[in-house]
């Protein structure tokens, strides 16, 4: 065979196989690519309760330690341990002999003065001298006057007693100690109503309100109490960031005491929101997608930005509409355009969530 009949041959078998390769093959590349099953939830609106955790202390609506204002001894305790008393109910008595003492000497003086200024009264008409004299006198009494109010004050320092209704605390002293100024006897609580503070960031400031409500469990009593945000510190913690809130709660049964640690749940102003099932959730890194599916029945990926999680649950701020089918299982191989197949969805949960 000559060289040209060769390089006849060679084109010819040539061309054959370029022609074999192009030709589709059953079940090839060249054949449509079937829809790729996937489950859907269509997103709605609802209304989200959001509850935000924070950690507050008891403290008594009105709180006070009975202390002497004077070194003296004390001579009798008027109250027993854990004890229910009203504003004005005496307490203890210190040491007064000396005090009752010159109040004795100051009224009889006051007594003396009286007498003199009725009997130099009769004589202001015929003697004119008498008028000087009953000057004096009046002076005279004015000052006794003032003296037994200075003892009355001396003898009211070492007579204590209850400034509000409430309940006392242990004894502290016994009869016959010798108190120093400061020197606590006692606590006294008005437990009726309790203050709790607590403390949050300040970004969340804006979600603080007076008159909000709030919920706080005592895990030492294993029960939760129901109360409102009564004031708002005007200032923030200028370390921590925070700002602490008071709330008011009642406690008729006194159940409650100054000091507990209470887990506190504030609740924040419903408002509207979306939230899909966790698991249709892809996360990298600090980056979060969702795969949903588009007029074409496509599947395409997109970036959405979150809010708040329970259980099983998580909100989406940006990045899905309403009315939007959101793949929640079967993306992990899908690639964005990809055709999907997806069963009649059920709409996501309508209840009103709470987080």
């Amino acid at each position: 065979m000559s060289g040209l009949a060769r390089s006849l041959v060679f084109a010819v078998a040539v061309l054959s196989l370029v022609s074999a390769c192009e030709k589709p093959s059953p079940g090839g590349p060249g054949r449509a690519s079937q829809p790729t099953p996937v489950a859907t939830v269509v997103v709605k609106s609802q209304q989200i309760q959001e509850t935000l955790p924070a950690l507050g202390t008891l403290l008594a609506r009105e709180s006070v330690a009975i202390t002497s204002s004077v070194a003296e001894k004390v001579s009798q305790l008027h109250f027993d341990d854990g004890q229910t008393v009203e504003a004005g109910d005496l307490l203890a008595t210190l040491e007064q002999a000396e005090e009752r003492a010159l109040l004795a000497s100051a009224q009889a003086d006051l007594a003396e003065q009286k007498r003199e200024l009725r009997r130099l009264k009769g004589l202001l008409a015929t003697q004119s001298a008498a008028q000087t004299e009953y000057d004096q006198r009046l002076s005279n009494q004015q000052r006794a006057e003032a003296r037994i109010r200075e003892v009355e004050a001396m003898i009211a320092e070492r007579t204590l007693r209850a400034p509000f209704d409430g309940v006392v605390g242990l004894r502290q002293v016994s009869p016959g100690a010798l108190l120093s100024p400061g020197t606590v006897i006692t606590t006294l609580d008005d437990l009726d109503t309790m203050r709790l503070d607590f403390q949050m960031p300040s970004l969340l400031l804006g979600k603080l309100q007076v008159g909000q409500s709030i919920t706080a469990r005592s895990e030492a009593l294993g029960q939760e109490f129901e109360g409102r945000i009564s004031a708002i510190d005007q200032r923030i913690d200028s370390q921590s960031r925070s700002v602490t809130a008071r709330a008011s709660l009642a406690n008729p049964d006194h159940l409650l005491k100054p000091g507990m640690l209470m887990h506190v749940e504030l609740k924040a102003e419903p408002r509207s929101g979306m939230m899909i099932p966790e698991q249709a959730l892809e996360s990298v890194d600090q980056e979060h997608f969702l795969w949903v599916i588009d007029s074409d029945g496509k599947a395409q990926r997109r970036q959405v930005t979150l809010g708040i999680r329970r259980a099983g649950k998580v909100e989406v701020h940006q990045g899905l509409s309403e009315g939007e089918q959101v793949i929640t299982q079967g993306y992990m191989n899908l690639r964005p355009g990809s055709p999907v197949a997806a069963p009649t969805s059920p709409s996501s949960d309508p209840t009103p969530a709470e987080g």
